[in-house]
């Protein structure tokens, strides 16, 4: 039995290391408002960390799952702020090394990645390695650039900086080397399309194809892994699973999203993103063995909602989770 928690400002908290992190304003809102997410991940006779969940509402997901504050703890993410949220409710473990997390959470495991895939003997090109700046003395003369704090995810936390002056790209490349001690640089591609692979306890687990709007992430396709491989119409899937199967660290255990892009060149961008945590992919995959295909969307400030959609968290003026 398992005790779900959504804490989507895990990787904020990451960055914090204080047990006790706040985070902003909009975060906890998306937080509340997504509390019920983890429902759909659940295991029959799991609980969740939902206060407020209406419960005839869950009682109509016919999902199983409770709110009793009983179970192994399952967050979306491991920080110190996670293992301080199950302490308080009384919950004593098991819980992992969470400075070991922190630090393959750190954006430093993508370049790690790079450089075991660039010599992996992958059947394409590998765009130009992201690096790490310590110092915007180091930034290129260039806007076609994306920076992107060490713990960061879902949009927050990077900056495309095409069209931006060169003031604008200094100021952003300072604020994170001073609140994280530095910023990674990578290079504007050419993307098709974003998509990720999944893997769980070392394994491949599937594909996620997600959608954005810019940097931040507005939903997922869900359907069959067999439809997505269909979709994404690329040959390198399994030869760049192997490859990542073989360089996830032996210590640690769970989920693990590597981020990607389909570019224009018919190349792949194999690590744009790691994430050693639960992603909304996870619960695409999920959607799709109970309901099929279909979309799943994040809606900020919803107003109005197609009849058809199936909500996946109780109805609220934040944020909307939909299936449709």
């Amino acid at each position: 039995m398992k005790l779900h928690l959504f804490n989507p400002e895990n990787d904020l908290a990451l960055a914090s290391a204080a047990a006790n992190f706040t985070p902003p304003k909009n975060v906890v809102e998306f937080r509340t408002a997504l509390a019920a997410l983890p429902i759909w991940l659940a295991e029959p006779g799991d609980n969740i960390i939902a206060p407020g969940l209406n419960l005839e509402w869950l009682r109509q997901t016919g999902t199983a799952v409770g709110v009793e504050m009983v179970g192994v703890p399952e967050p979306w993410g491991w920080s110190e702020n996670a293992v301080w949220q199950y302490r308080r409710l009384g919950i004593t473990g098991p819980f992992p090394n969470i400075e070991r997390l922190r630090q393959l959470s750190h954006r430093r495991t993508s370049m790690s990645l790079y450089n075991h895939l660039s010599t992996s003997n992958l059947p394409y090109s590998l765009p130009p390695a992201p690096r790490e700046i310590f110092s915007t003395d180091e930034l290129p003369d260039s806007d076609l650039i994306i920076l992107k704090s060490p713990w960061s995810c879902s949009g927050r936390g990077v900056v495309d900086c095409q069209g931006l002056s060169s003031d604008i790209i200094r100021r952003r490349a300072e604020e994170s080397i001073r609140r994280q001690g530095s910023v990674m640089v990578e290079t504007k591609l050419r993307k098709v399309r974003d998509f990720a692979m999944l893997f769980e306890n070392g394994k491949y687990r599937g594909l996620s194809l997600f959608l954005t709007n810019g940097t931040a992430y507005t939903g997922n396709i869900v359907a069959p892994e067999h439809e997505l491989v269909r979709m994404l119409d690329t040959p390198y899937l399994k030869e760049t699973a192997r490859a990542i199967e073989s360089w996830i660290p032996t210590d640690y255990s769970g989920p693990l999203g590597v981020d990607m892009m389909l570019l224009d060149d018919g190349n792949i961008c194999p690590c744009v993103e790691v994430n050693l945590r639960k992603t909304m992919g996870f619960v695409a995959s999920a959607l799709a063995r109970r309901f099929g295909s279909g979309e799943l969307r994040i809606i900020p400030r919803p107003s109005t909602i197609p009849p058809s959609a199936i909500r996946l968290v109780p109805e609220n003026s934040h944020f909307a989770a939909i299936l449709y």
